[in-house]
């Protein structure tokens, strides 16, 4: 288990600070970032990949995609990821300066404040995720793919382009284009780019089909073959879906065929009857039923194929990741080497209100004995999961992102059989505490968190009123 908890601790940080005979510490700025080889976006500068949730990025507006121009005044054009590194690790007095572009702003500027944890602290946020099973519910990590096929013309920076507009819809099918329309503008629009009728950089094309499968055999087995999950953006959260993507699966199985493109034409550069596409996102689904529609596959996935522009992670597919956790924060920071001690505790945090200090020793909490034996730790979990399985809804079963396939929720008529698992010693499920605001761990209803604590020769009851604080991430792959 140490293993998985220090790279999750690694896991989208830039910087570790250290001195001789002091601490080591580990600073964040929220973000993950790649140098861009792509001439159409951020060419030989640094691209935001991923933006952590409530982090300082996300508190000042550094969103996905943005082109970092200069860090604390130097430009980045050009320079390797080592030096993009460096000055970011080397910002003075735990600040940072980012002058940022993207499709709505030439330059804007931004601060970021760096935050730091002991380099062998392990967070909350950590345990939440390398606890997931004890509430799944709270603690999901997905990925799927999509058929998208994408593409950019070469050579042109999609920075210029500041507007778009549609072409005329089919009067045959108005609803269904006036529908696709509609959730091509508001992707769009959330990424800054402005809609007008007259003369638009951009002019948006759609096409379609959705045909009837001539080779479609039905068989007995066909309603058990596994259909798709993926992220409903405007619902945040993971659906099923009537679509198979799935290698194993012959296309004689699918009852229709679903075809989409969506794509982007510059005007000025169109001649005569040639429209120049500058950029194409185009999906190929083979559909179940035909009682899912065109237009509610849409409603779905213009979104998610619009994650493509400006910045293309994938030409022939699109894989993406759901990371979703909800969890408890104390604000207590756990040693990693000894999950007993305190290590760290967060300033303005309930723990620190509550008068826990760095060093105490944690013997109990809500009454389950703590364990300082990471292998032991990691031991006694898996022992849950296995011991458990029964008591989860196979209705909900999923594949996690890291390829586990019995991922369920917890079954809902069997809460209090549940709760009589956690609470038994043999299984050790102290860090139960992240999601004791749930009633298949906590039946009371009472979100309070009681540790004993050592603090020298004494014993000391506290108890803690913690945040629930939610995260969501949702993100474009390699």
């Amino acid at each position: 288990m140490k293993k998985i908890l220090c790279f999750l601790i690694l896991l989208n940080c830039y910087l570790i600070v250290s001195a001789q005979n002091e601490p080591v510490y580990i600073c964040r700025h929220g973000f993950t970032f790649e140098i861009s080889a792509q001439k159409n976006w951020g060419y030989n500068k640094p691209v935001v990949l991923t933006v952590t949730p409530n982090s300082s990025a996300d508190a000042n507006g550094i969103k996905t995609y943005d082109i970092i121009e200069k860090i604390d005044g130097k430009n980045t054009e050009g320079q390797t990821i080592e030096t993009i590194i460096n000055w970011l690790q080397n910002s003075l007095k735990g600040q940072l300066t980012l002058n940022v572009s993207n499709l709505k702003e030439v330059s804007k500027t931004v601060t970021l404040t760096k935050q730091c944890t002991l380099a062998n602290a392990i967070t909350e946020k950590d345990l939440a995720n390398v606890y997931s099973f004890y509430s799944l519910e709270d603690a999901q990590d997905q990925v799927f793919t999509c058929p998208f096929n994408t593409n950019a013309a070469s050579g042109l920076n999609f920075k210029s382009y500041k507007t778009f507009g549609f072409v005329p819809v089919d009067g045959n099918n108005r609803n269904l284009e006036e529908t696709i329309n509609a959730a091509i503008r508001t992707s769009l629009e959330e990424k800054g780019l402005r809609y007008v009728q007259n003369n638009p950089d951009l002019l948006v094309n759609t096409y379609y089909s959705y045909n009837k499968n001539l080779n479609y055999r039905k068989n007995e087995n066909t309603d058990k073959l596994p259909t798709e999950i993926r992220y409903n953006m405007a619902a945040h959260k993971m659906v099923s879906l009537p679509v198979y993507y799935n290698p194993l699966i012959n296309s004689k199985q699918a009852e229709y065929f679903l075809n989409l493109g969506i794509r982007f034409i510059d005007k000025k550069l169109s001649t005569g009857d040639k429209a120049v596409a500058v950029w194409e996102c185009e999906a190929n689904e083979l559909v179940q039923s035909g009682s899912y529609t065109l237009d509610k596959y849409a409603v779905l996935h213009v979104p998610l194929m619009l994650m493509q522009y400006p910045y293309i992670q994938s030409n022939e597919t699109a894989k993406f990741h759901y990371r979703h956790s909800r969890y408890n924060y104390t604000g207590i920071n756990y040693n990693i080497d000894k999950l007993k001690e305190i290590i760290q505790i967060d300033p303005l945090s309930p723990a620190l209100g509550a008068d826990l200090q760095s060093g105490d020793k944690i013997l109990y909490i809500n009454g389950i004995k703590t364990n300082d034996n990471p292998k032991s730790a990691d031991n006694k979990y898996k022992q849950f999961i296995f011991n458990t399985m029964n008591l989860r809804d196979p209705k909900t079963q999923y594949t996690n992102a890291d390829g586990f396939t019995k991922c369920m929720f917890w079954d809902k008529f069997r809460y209090a059989e549940v709760n009589q698992e956690f609470i038994k010693n043999d299984y050790n499920t102290i860090f139960s505490y992240l999601f004791y605001f749930e009633p298949y761990i906590n039946l009371s209803g009472t979100n309070i968190i009681t540790f004993i604590v050592e603090r020298g020769k004494q014993k000391i009851e506290v108890k803690i009123k913690p945040v629930i604080v939610t995260e969501d991430i949702f993100e474009i792959i390699n």
